[in-house]
């Protein structure tokens, strides 16, 4: 039995003609196996525009292989002629053969379109009131099946279509057409760019009215949570102090971020971790630095405080980030390069504290403002953020995007881990990311993980980091399709799409929950998470508790 699409209408809306579709239409769907589908009232259009033409085919056969027979039922008398065959409804005589014709060349024109022009499209006219004794140049007897022939328009259907030999892929694609199924792919990369810009726009709150605060010591503190829009308030000071001409610095503790800063912020103004700095100062003043050695960035760093504390004033304008991976001698050190009249904006969030040896400090004169607002990740993320209590204040989901939360990989022995992650990358490609839209992100350090030493992640060359500086202290990359990096290394940035893994913890305490809370803030719109079993079952109890 032959599937019909759609359902029949009720018999109370139908006229003659209606009728005999209806009755061809069961008398099909009866005797035609499972092999073919029955559209009936197909509407097509083409063209635009003054070209733009519609019109109705009465009903559409379509075979296992995806080819179609085209059917035509005109109830009643017909009228043929020398110029074809014509039928009057209420005084106005309609040519049917220029209708059949139509109907033909429209429906092959709109499946090339479609990229289906291997289809086999052939046409039947159906006349059940009418008895055809000839034919003619334009009407070969096999394509009219009249009164006489419909106790077998089965067999005639058959012999012209056929079951056809089944091709699933063209049968699925006609099937799509038929149906006015769009075939809708999600542009992530369209919109991650329209979340992003929304987002930016959502979270300039901050760079609005915090340039607007005065403070009589020249210090501001802002506390603000992972998309708060720390970033674009550092950016707006930047900018307002170089188009005044006065001398900007801005300092963070991760490179990754400070080379992203050095991309946005004006040319004029000095962008550069506190090790960076320490560097520099410590070259310039002759030293020679080795940081191969063991314990080098200690000796740098006592190297450049004790330069600090004999160097004179330099700034107008310094923004320090992420102070809370500072130790409170270097923000007091870094302090004393403002001139008097110097302005300081210190951007933090305890909540992404990731050291265990850092000590907090206070700015007893400074003004403090704080944010809690979240404007860049998922609200789906933040939701489940504030169940796992991973902040001290309860984060306000603000993202245009709500996003969802995946269901977590579990792996059961490290042996699983590089499988698993390649299960979290298969679904973010499967959901329309391109590879340069994902980034891995490892919860261990890169020298207790599995993955961050690998060159390939199955069928992907890793871009990771190699451990090495170049002569210029340059960051050392592998060549790569894949990013991978550590939860800290990747701090202060973001991607489309990420996966967490090796989550492998075995309590919640102040430091794991901070690094999950950083690690689930980098994706922009979605997250994979690769977890141990142990940890599922550490966060099922946190959540029950």
């Amino acid at each position: 039995m032959a599937r019909l699409c759609p359902s029949l209408p009720s018999r109370a809306t139908l006229n003659t003609g209606d009728y005999a579709e209806r009755e061809l239409l069961a008398t099909l769907e009866r005797g035609l196996s499972d092999a073919y589908t029955l559209f009936h009232s197909v509407d097509w259009s083409r063209g635009t525009g003054a070209q733009e033409r519609h019109g109705e085919i009465d009903i559409v056969v379509l075979n296992q292989a995806g080819d179609m027979l085209l059917i035509e039922v005109k109830a009643g008398e017909a009228e043929f002629t020398a110029a074809g065959i014509f039928k009057s409804y209420q005084g106005y005589r309609k040519d049917i053969t220029a209708q059949v014709n139509q109907q033909y060349s429209s429906l092959r024109s709109r499946l090339t379109d479609a990229g289906l022009s291997g289809v086999q499209l052939s046409h039947l006219l159906v006349l059940p009131d009418v008895q055809v004794q000839s034919q003619t140049v334009q009407w070969p007897r096999e394509r009219i099946v009249d009164s006489q022939d419909l106790a077998q328009v089965v067999s005639r259907v058959t012999q012209l279509l056929g079951s056809g030999r089944s091709m699933a892929w063209q049968h699925a694609l006609v099937l799509a057409f038929l149906e006015n199924r769009f075939s809708v792919a999600l542009d992530v990369s369209a919109l991650a760019h329209r979340v992003q810009q929304t987002a930016t726009r959502l979270a300039a709150g901050l760079a609005t009215w915090v340039p607007r605060i005065s403070s009589a010591s020249g210090l501001l503190r802002v506390l603000g949570t992972a998309g708060s829009g720390k970033t674009q308030l550092a950016l707006r000071l930047l900018r307002d102090a170089d188009a005044a001409g006065l001398k900007a610095s801005y300092i963070c503790f991760n490179r990754a971020l400070a080379d992203h800063m050095a991309q946005v912020a004006p040319k004029g103004v000095c962008t550069e971790t506190f090790h960076e700095l320490a560097l520099r100062l410590v070259r310039q003043s002759g030293a020679v630095v080795d940081l191969q050695q063991a314990g080098a960035f200690d000796r740098l760093t006592n190297s450049c405080l004790e330069l600090l504390g004999s160097s004179d004033p330099d700034l107008d304008l310094l923004v320090l980030d992420e102070t809370q991976d500072m130790q409170p001698e270097w923000v007091e050190s870094l302090l004393s390069r403002l001139f008097a009249s110097g302005r300081a904006v210190l951007l933090e969030d305890p909540d992404q504290q990731l050291y265990k040896d850092r000590l907090s400090f206070e700015l007893p004169d400074a003004v403090t403002i704080r944010s809690q607002e979240n404007f860049r990740t998922p609200r789906a993320l933040v939701a489940l953020i504030n169940l796992l209590r991973l902040t001290t204040c309860e984060v306000e989901a603000l993202s245009p995007f709500e996003g969802n939360v995946s269901d977590p990989i579990a792996y059961a022995s490290p042996e699983r881990i590089a499988a698993c992650t390649i299960i979290g990358v298969e679904r973010c490609l499967q959901k329309g990311f391109a590879l340069e839209d994902i980034a891995i992100v490892s919860m261990r350090g890169r020298e207790r993980s599995v993955l961050q030493g690998l060159d390939r992640l199955g069928p992907w060359p890793l871009k990771r980091f190699s451990g090495h500086f170049d002569a210029d202290s340059n960051a050392i990359w592998t060549p790569g399709q894949l990013l991978i990096d550590s939860v800290r290394r990747f701090k202060g940035q973001a991607a489309p799409a990420v996966v967490l893994t090796e989550c492998d913890l075995t309590q919640l305490d102040d430091l794991n929950r901070r690094l999950l809370f950083v690690g689930l803030t980098r994706a922009q719109l979605h997250l994979e998470w690769v977890l141990s079993a142990a940890t599922v079952h550490l966060l099922e109890q946190t959540l029950q508790a």
